[in-house]
């Protein structure tokens, strides 16, 4: 199972991804804790979220249509090397604490440049490993994924309590300069000619086509920003949760992100294994079920029992539908899309995820008291019910067309 990390091509990008986004972790959990620190400014903390939201909510179909204009390999090597060159106003005057212009400036860089890097490496992964092990590898992101998010935000912390903003900043820095570097031996593959010589709108009209002109792309795109939906309105409300609804401390907390955390990373193992036997619309329909209705035993049983470790138990649990529905619904985008447009697919869908995750946190901020934060927070859960129950029109439609289009 794990053999195609460990040498390869897929290896080289697998690594490079987890590199990358540890130091996108670490510098996440570093800057707004200091800005708020210094600054005891909730405008200042919102204007951080603003400027590394607002790109992707904005312009984030862009990237989809740059990862198919240019050879994605390169598209992915120069979105790291700008990344490096955005912390740079980071490292501006001599405290602590960079101007706040710098760090506003330095968050909304980031994120521009690194619009391209999610539709890159989703389409570029199938060039990399055989179509039977294509879920395996879209599972083993994810465990990536889940293995940056546990490790970074401990490692921001402990370098900002340690050494400083700074070393933070560069450990991010050195992140990207290696992620790069390993990026080099990942083949270089040409785009193609019709979208290297399309202008960017004409592009992106394309893209737009290939969505619409297919039943199950247009069905994907859509669970996709729904889905994003619940995700905006889970993560601002997991707090006032634990403290209202659960009546727990910081410890309780922290317990529940890390459970969850350990939870993705078991369930991106066992799909990661058993992946390659399993239809990819079952991974997706069985997965969003299982994560909607696991979320929302963990949001009731509060209610139940003033007992903490079984919504803890239940939070572990659900990582392993949460990882199969990842798996199931990038695959099936894979397969589905012709290469030339495969960039855009993933840039339009992650246009619509950052729209549904602003969205989910308006929604989240109408949350008061303990049952309006129960009631809101549940909105989570039942999104992700609805999403697997809509893609069970995926079953059987999908099997005529499970190769991309050349």
């Amino acid at each position: 199972m794990f053999t195609l990390i460990l040498s390869g091509p897929f290896a080289r990008l697998w690594w490079a991804g987890l590199i990358s986004m540890t130091g996108n972790w670490l510098l996440a959990a570093a800057l707004p804790a200091q800005v708020y620190l210094e600054t005891r400014s909730v405008p200042a903390a919102t204007l951080m979220f603003l400027a590394g939201t607002l790109p992707r909510v904005l312009l984030g179909s862009l990237g989809g249509v740059l990862a198919d204009r240019w050879p994605r390999r390169d598209v992915l090597l120069a979105s790291n090397l700008l990344a490096a060159l955005a912390l740079l106003p980071l490292l501006v005057g001599g405290g602590d604490l960079p101007p706040l212009w710098a760090a506003a400036l330095s968050s909304a860089l980031l994120a521009l440049v690194t619009l391209p890097v999610g539709p890159a490496e989703g389409a570029l992964l199938p060039t990399l490993v055989p179509a039977d092990q294509l879920a395996r590898a879209n599972a083993l992101n994810a465990l990536n994924n889940n293995l940056a998010r546990l490790a970074g935000p401990a490692l921001g912390g402990a370098l900002l309590a340690a050494l400083g903003l700074r070393a933070a900043v560069l450990a991010d820095l050195l992140s990207f300069l290696l992620a790069a570097a390993l990026l080099l031996g990942v083949p270089r593959m040409p785009a193609a000619p019709e979208a290297a010589q399309t202008r960017l709108r004409a592009a992106f009209v394309a893209g737009w086509h290939t969505v619409r002109g297919s039943p199950p792309l247009r069905l994907l795109v859509g669970l996709a920003g729904l889905s994003a939906l619940g995700e905006g309105v889970f993560g601002p409300l997991i707090a006032p949760f634990v403290a209202e609804v659960m009546h727990g401390d910081a410890r309780t907390y922290g317990w529940l992100l890390s459970v969850q955390a350990v939870g993705g990373l078991v369930g991106g193992a066992l799909v990661a294994r058993f992946a390659a036997h399993l239809r990819p619309e079952a991974l997706l329909v069985a997965g969003s079920l299982g994560l909607g209705l696991g979320d929302l035993a963990v949001f009731c049983l509060p209610l139940l029992t003033p007992q903490v470790w079984p919504p803890l138990l239940v939070m572990a649990l659900v990582g392993l539908p949460a990882a199969a529905t990842g798996a199931g619904w990038t695959t099936l985008v894979q397969r589905l899309t012709p290469d030339a447009a495969l960039g855009r697919v993933f840039g339009l869908a992650g246009h619509l995820m950052a729209a549904g995750v602003l969205l989910g946190t308006g929604l989240a901020s109408l949350a008061r008291g303990p049952q309006g934060i129960l009631a809101v927070i549940c909105l989570q859960g039942v999104i992700q019910v609805l999403v697997g129950l809509a893609a069970l029109r995926l079953l059987g439609r999908t099997g005529r067309a499970a190769a991309p289009v050349s």
